[in-house]
């Protein structure tokens, strides 16, 4: 069942997206007007790392998404040192927005689940 919820999830978000993206021209705009496709990118992948590490670990959702941060700050830094690759602030920034809104996306989860059981029933 619970395999079930995060395939549903993902392909709601899916959907959603490219929804916006087809349907809406202001939203490409805003989308692709300063940024570039790599941080998108970042942010989409390490959304979705963060939430493929948590599901499979179980560890707290602030260990992950440390850990998590951890991993994408030593990867700029190993970029730093390779000749044929760049290490860039802003894909360590995108990183962490993805790390940050899959957080944000899974705490208001937990908080909506807890005040819809703590509800006394009429």
């Amino acid at each position: 069942m619970k395999s079930r919820y995060h395939l549903l999830t993902l392909i709601v978000i899916v959907i959603l997206f490219f929804c916006l993206y087809f349907i809406s021209e202001d939203f490409r705009r805003v989308v692709f007007r300063s940024t570039e496709i790599d941080s998108i990118g970042h942010i989409i992948s390490f959304f979705c790392l963060t939430w493929v590490l948590h599901s499979i670990l179980k560890l707290p959702l602030f260990n992950t998404m440390l850990t998590v941060g951890f991993y994408g700050m030593l990867t700029e830094l190993g970029q730093l040192y390779l000749g044929f690759r760049s290490a860039q602030m802003s894909d360590f920034i995108s990183d962490i927005i993805g790390i940050s809104l899959f957080g944000v996306i899974r705490w208001s989860i937990l908080m909506y689940r807890n005040r819809s059981s703590n509800k006394p029933a009429l």
